[in-house]
């Protein structure tokens, strides 16, 4: 039944650290609703300038030598980062008529880890290469976030359609399942799971759920318009960004509960098991300890695809195409701010390898991890003109096995043995009392590899789950298992004000819009914030550079 629905949903903007959301997937299909987004206008005409006749001047440089660049984090606001400022340093060399490496020279990138992609990363069941890699992190994105999707096409990045929900899908509140789908792909299946979801939903909600969708997606598209973006230029904090797109306080300072009832005017139901089982699977939150905007953008999802072999490979390519230099498996320890003689900004990175020479300064530093869970030292705080404040993520358990069964134990859930389980179970908070369910989400996907008979399962929750618990949901020991716990994403709850994005001039700290919306696209957009008021300051580079048939450094002319 997904197939159909992927075909009858247009994209929408989100993309998420984890599995999508797809009880919006599925009641969009049951209530005949489709997700159709075209990016807004003020006019019927193309938001994008004509191709007429235009060069852009050369722009005065003012350094004599090439500019040389830290990141620290190798994630996806990191790379984009090292990505983005290559393209514009690529531009400016271009129109003074030098040769790459003139102006914007050695772009170096540092992680911790030993691997590219940070929070979206994969793993082989069993460690075999051969068997299908499965997302451990970050694990889909959509035509709408158009950062990610253009950036699989230009790469040359085949994509395809996540398995999940392929056998069903389930809304079980710790206690009985509150509304299941049928199993089956039959165009009569279809039909009865609308009449189902018509009789406990109704129609209003989904609709006005709908309308609200659409809203935020008009608003959100802006962001990749280049007229828009030359209007607006660089905003020089994240409360700037939020507001000029029309996605700040008003839908940050308020509980998405209150928010959903009181100015969506949705049906308890639809809030308290559709949008709640999104925002458990998307930020581990409830619709009362999550924020309007969050829960909102949980509920845009449809269209979901990843890159084969994994959404890392994109990050992958644009570090290999910024021509960074690259050191993995390298703690970064600490940044030292320099006296230069003109004035500007110049730092020493320190890490943990020897064999690195930290002896060249850096004349800029993109700092793309939480700044207090890093474990850098944190003497340059001292020289910040405003403080970071502590931002608490969320401990996520990620487990993942392997197994013969294609579903659960109806036994797990206190069902007859002869009940069918659907292959993806999201869950909420029983309305009644009582204590909640012991995981966010269980998904069976597909086969680790073609004919091999054995299935992945993924399941997230907030604390761990045993291995007793995996025997009584699969009847057996997993033929395979992996547990991973980590900061998944912040603690969606109200926000009003947000972390410096500049802490102190030359560092620009890219986990700052997080608490807003955490996902790959939207690090990607710090990344280029960050880097439109860096390319401002030292080449006078503006957003949305389109004239003449240029292609801008913030890829906005080719919408």
């Amino acid at each position: 039944m997904l197939d159909r629905t992927r075909q009858r949903l247009a994209s929408m903007s989100r993309t998420r650290l984890i599995v999508a959301p797809l009880l919006v997937i599925l009641i969009a299909y049951l209530l005949s609703i489709p997700f159709q987004h075209k990016t807004s206008s003020s006019s019927s005409s193309s938001p994008f300038p004509p191709k007429e006749e235009y060069t852009y001047p050369a722009p005065e440089v003012s350094h004599t030598r090439p500019k040389r660049v830290a990141v620290v984090g190798a994630g996806a606001s990191g790379s984009a980062a090292a990505w983005f400022l290559r393209r514009a340093g690529r531009v400016v060399e271009a129109r003074s008529g030098l040769s790459e490496g003139d102006i914007l020279g050695e772009v170096v990138v540092f992680d911790k880890e030993g691997y590219i992609g940070g929070r979206t990363t994969t793993v082989f069941p069993h460690g075999d290469e051969r068997l299908r890699p499965v997302e451990l992190g970050a694990s889909i994105f959509i035509e709408a976030n158009r950062h990610l999707y253009k950036a699989a096409k230009h790469f040359g990045l085949e994509t395809g359609d996540p398995d999940f929900g392929e056998s069903g899908l389930g809304i079980w509140d710790g206690h009985e399942f509150l509304f299941t789908t049928s199993e089956s792909s039959s165009y009569w299946a279809g039909w009865w799971d609308t009449l189902s979801a018509i009789r406990r939903y109704g129609f209003m909600s989904p609709y006005r759920s709908k309308n609200a969708v659409k809203a935020l997606l008009d608003r959100f598209a802006n962001l990749y318009n280049p007229s828009w973006l030359a209007s607006q230029g660089a905003a020089s904090s994240i409360e700037s960004f939020t507001e000029r797109v029309g996605l700040g306080k008003e839908m940050t300072t308020r509980w998405a509960g209150e928010y959903a009832r009181k100015v969506l005017s949705l049906g308890d139901r639809w809030i308290n098991e559709i949008m709640e089982g999104s925002t458990r699977v998307n930020y581990a939150a409830d619709m009362d300890g999550i924020h309007a905007l969050a829960a909102s953008v949980s509920m845009a999802a449809s269209g979901a695809m990843a890159v084969q072999g994994g959404n890392w490979r994109i990050f992958d390519a644009m570090l290999q195409e910024a021509n960074v230099t690259l050191h993995l498996a390298t703690e970064v320890s600490d940044i030292i701010p320099l006296d230069a003689v003109d004035g500007s900004p110049q730092f020493h990175v320190k890490s943990n390898r020897s064999n690195i020479d930290d002896s060249q300064p850096f004349d800029l530093v993109f700092f793309a991890a939480p700044w207090h869970s890093s474990p850098i030292s944190k003497s340059l705080q001292t020289h910040f003109h405003e403080p970071i404040p502590k931002q608490r993520y969320v401990r996520l358990h990620v487990t993942l096995f392997t197994t013969t069964r294609e579903s659960p134990l109806p036994l797990f859930f206190g069902l007859p043995s002869t009940t069918s389980i659907p292959s993806t179970v999201l869950t909420v908070r029983p309305v009644a009392g009582g204590p909640p369910p012991r995981f966010q989400s269980i998904t069976w996907h597909g086969e680790t590899g073609p004919g091999t008979g054995e299935h992945v399962v993924k399941i997230f929750s907030l604390t761990r789950f045993s291995d007793k618990l995996i025997r009584e949901l699969i009847g057996q020991d997993p033929t395979w298992l992996l547990r991973k716990e980590w900061d998944s994403y912040p603690s969606m709850t109200t926000v009003a004000s947000y972390a410096p994005v500049e802490p102190l001039p030359g560092v620009q700290y890219l986990a700052a819009l997080e608490p807003w919306v955490s996902t790959m696209e939207t690090q990607t957009l710090s990344a280029r914030e960050a880097v439109a008021r860096v390319v401002k300051d030292w080449w006078d580079l503006g957003f949305g550079e389109c004239k003449g048939g240029a292609d801008a450094w913030d890829w906005s002319c080719d919408q």
